[in-house]
C-alpha cells in the first residue's frame, strides 16, 4: 500500500500569517467596531432626529400675545412646563417675561434640544416690533389710570353737592282762606293752640310730574303738588312741621304727603319761637287741579284751610 503524498514544508515557516485565535466566549467584552459607525450614547441617549427645528417667528409670536397661556411651550413640544405655565397664566406674568426674553435672545430650544429656525434673520425685526408693543401698553396704561382717577374723583365730588330741587315759574295766585283771617297778600293768621298762633305764607307752588333728585318716585295721582311755605310764630311758640299740612282734591280725595330728602329744602321740623320765621317745601303726591289746604293746630284738629291752584 503507498503512503499520501503531502506538499512540501515551506522553507521559512516564519512568512506563513498565523492563525487567527478563537472567538471570546460570550462573558468576554466586546473590543471590535467599526470607525465611523453609530456609537450609542451613555444610558440608552440617542441623538436628537435630523430635520428642520420649529420656526423662531412662531415662538417669539406666541411668547409675546400668549405667553401667559403657554403657547409658546405648548407649540416647541415641552407639554409639561406648558401646562404648568397656563394654571400660573405664565407664573403671574413673570415667567413670561422670562420666557420671551429668552426667545428673544435665541436661546430657546424646541424639546429635543434644537435651536430654532429663522432667528438670524428676523432677530432684529422681532425686538423692535416687541420694544414698540411695550412701550405702547405702558403709554396706555398710564392713560387709563389717570382716566379712572379722574372718573373716580368727580364721582365723590358728585355725591357730596345738594341737589336743590328748581322752582320754576309757578301759580301765585292768593290762598283764599276759608278760616282764620288774611294779614297780607298770600298768607293767613291761624291759632294752633291757646295763646300761641302762626303766620303761614305761600312763596310759590307748582305741580311736577317727579321730584328733582327723587326721581325714583312715582306718582299714583298723576304728579306731584310741591309748595313753598313760610311758617313764623307770632306770640308763644309752635311746631313747624310738614305733618301740618295736609291736602284734598277737588273730589275730596286726600294726598298722600311726601317726605323730602335731607338736601332738597323740605320744611323743617322743629320748635320755633315767638318772632322767629322757617320755611321750606311741602310735598304731596295728588291730582292736578285745584285742592284745599288743611293747617291742623298741635293737637291734630284743623286750624285755618284754603284754596290752592298750582300750573
Amino acid at each position: 500500500m503507498s503512503s499520501p503524498s503531502y506538499p512540501p514544508a515551506p522553507e521559512n515557516s516564519a512568512s506563513v500569517p498565523p492563525v487567527p485565535p478563537a472567538p471570546s466566549s460570550f462573558a468576554g467584552h466586546y473590543q471590535g467596531g467599526q470607525p465611523g459607525g453609530y456609537q450609542p450614547e451613555p444610558y440608552g441617549q440617542v441623538p436628537y432626529a435630523g430635520g428642520p427645528g420649529k420656526s423662531f417667528v412662531t415662538t417669539w409670536i406666541l411668547s409675546l400675545l400668549l405667553g401667559s397661556l403657554g403657547a409658546d411651550r405648548f407649540y416647541l413640544g415641552k407639554i409639561g412646563t406648558g401646562v404648568a405655565k397656563l394654571l400660573t397664566l405664565g407664573g403671574l406674568g413673570i415667567w413670561a417675561i422670562v420666557d420671551l426674553v429668552i426667545t428673544l435672545t435665541g436661546n430657546a430650544r424646541d424639546k429635543d434640544g434644537r435651536p430654532l429656525e429663522g432667528y438670524p434673520e428676523n432677530r432684529k425685526k422681532a425686538w423692535i416690533i416687541t420694544g414698540v408693543l411695550w412701550l405702547a401698553s405702558m403709554i396706555t396704561g398710564i392713560l387709563l389710570t389717570i382716566v379712572s382717577i379722574s372718573i373716580t374723583a368727580q364721582a365723590l365730588e358728585g355725591r357730596n353737592v345738594p341737589v336743590q330741587p328748581p322752582l320754576p315759574s309757578a301759580s301765585r295766585a292768593a290762598p283764599a282762606p276759608s278760616s282764620g283771617s288774611t294779614t297780607d297778600e298770600n298768607s293767613l293768621v291761624a291759632t294752633v293752640s291757646e295763646g300761641n298762633t302762626v303766620k303761614i305764607g305761600v312763596l310759590d307752588s307748582l305741580y311736577a310730574a317727579e321730584i328733582p333728585a327723587m326721581s325714583y318716585l312715582k306718582p299714583a295721582n298723576g304728579g306731584f303738588l310741591v309748595v313753598e311755605v313760610s311758617w313764623e310764630t307770632l306770640t308763644g311758640t309752635s311746631t313747624a312741621a310738614p305733618m301740618n299740612f295736609e291736602v284734598y282734591d277737588s273730589e275730596g280725595n286726600q294726598g298722600e304727603r311726601i317726605y323730602l330728602e335731607d338736601g332738597l329744602g323740605g320744611l323743617p321740623t322743629e320748635e320755633v319761637g315767638a318772632g322767629d320765621l322757617r320755611q321750606g317745601l311741602i310735598a304731596f303726591d295728588v291730582k292736578k287741579g285745584p285742592v284745599k289746604v288743611v293747617v291742623s293746630d298741635d293737637f291734630g284738629d284743623q286750624a285755618s284751610t284754603f284754596t290752592l291752584t298750582a300750573q
